[in-house]
């Protein structure tokens, strides 16, 4: 039968110092986070929760309280932090506490390795390991709204009630799998993320709305989206609101030379011309003079009818692989990554760690004779 966790509701520094207190020496803590990215381009924390073995708490960070007792057990490497889906949780506490986490336990992606499909909701999967059907009332609450009901504060706390459940019936599944130190990797590439500088990701969406377009459209794209992201990041602002990607798209096809011509482009607002516009012609200036160098981006990169049947076989096979193994591909390669190596490329992530023992080294093998 489970421990039946105390709940406390935490907006004064004695309560944050007692939790702590309490806290310091356990083996491992349930974390969870609720915050709210509407008009930022960070997320503003508004609730952290937390578990440990006897108690549960709901941290209000919105009142003045100083966390720094409660950051030293984030960064403690001897508690085990579990967490459901880490990486907004994780970047949520570095930027707002200035927390650098280390072992971690990511029940999502344990779950993914263990075959409950790839990126489960928490819900979904406390009701198949502990059979207990959580509410959705509260999905859409305004979380720095203040003050919040004892229901939302509940509702928020349950977020961690399970974590430890779930931990370690997933541990168990992992051991059983030998699947316990492709966890491990997993979790060090989380939080060993650079969540500080401008996002390769988000950048890379601007110049795939350009794949159909030459080098240097690519490339002026890109320049502008770097800029944007450097932009978004400094005034805190979401990018959308600052430079829309249609906009960058039509400016990369269009490439103006003056302010003026910027008055041609479709929903480049006046105030962003008026105060942002020498930033935006040089941003274009730049993509232009990378053009010569830069790397293009293409959805489906041209490949002889040979390779394209290797790809289309190797392919296949990993998901022979991963059905055999429970496993979503989707964790373990991307179509494109299976393209580039069917073209010869080995500098993937399917080409190292546990993807390259699960997959990568056989499909190599299969490709070129060769590891």
């Amino acid at each position: 039968m489970r421990t039946v966790k105390k709940q406390t509701y935490i907006n004064d520094q004695s309560a944050v110092e007692g939790f702590v207190n309490e806290a310091t020496g356990s083996s491992w803590m349930a974390v969870d986070t609720e915050f709210e990215r509407v008009r930022t381009f960070y997320p503003k924390l508004c609730l952290i929760q937390i578990a440990i073995p006897r108690q549960s708490v709901c941290i209000d960070p919105l009142v003045d309280l100083d966390l720094t007792s409660m950051c030293r057990l984030f960064e403690d490497p001897g508690i085990l932090k579990i967490f459901h889906s880490a990486r907004q949780d994780l970047e949520v506490l570095q930027h707002s506490q200035g927390i650098s986490l280390t072992n971690i336990f990511d029940t999502q992606v344990a779950a993914a390795l263990t075959g409950y499909g790839d990126q489960i909701g928490y819900g979904h999967l406390v009701n198949e390991v502990c059979d207990v059907q959580l509410s959705k009332a509260f999905t859409r609450t305004p979380w720095g709204r203040r003050p919040l009901t004892d229901d939302e504060i509940l509702y928020a706390m349950d977020d961690v009630e399970y974590l430890d459940d779930l931990y370690t019936h997933l541990l168990e599944m992992l051991e059983k799998t030998s699947r316990t130190t492709w966890l491990t990797e997993e979790c060090s590439a989380l939080v060993s993320r650079d969540l500080s500088g401008n996002d390769p990701v988000a950048i890379e969406k601007v110049v795939k709305a350009c794949r159909k377009f030459d080098r240097t459209t690519q490339s002026v794209a890109h320049a502008l989206a770097r800029w944007r992201e450097a932009r978004a990041r400094r005034k805190d602002r979401p990018r959308e609101w600052l430079l829309g990607t249609s906009v960058i798209v039509s400016l990369a096809q269009i490439r103006p030379k003056t302010l003026n011509a910027l008055d041609g482009i479709p929903d480049l607002e006046p105030g962003t011309i008026k105060h942002q516009g020498e930033q935006i012609l040089k941003a274009i200036r730049e993509g232009e003079n990378a053009a010569p160098s830069f790397k293009p981006f293409s959805l489906s990169p041209q490949q002889d009818s040979e390779t394209k049947a290797l790809g289309n076989q190797l392919w296949k096979h990993l998901g022979e692989l991963c059905e055999a193994a429970s496993i979503p591909t989707s964790l373990v390669a991307r179509r494109d990554d299976i393209r580039a190596l069917a073209g010869g490329r080995l500098d993937l992530r399917l080409m190292s760690g546990w993807r390259k023992e699960f997959a990568g080294e056989l499909l190599s093998k299969m490709a070129f004779g060769t590891n």
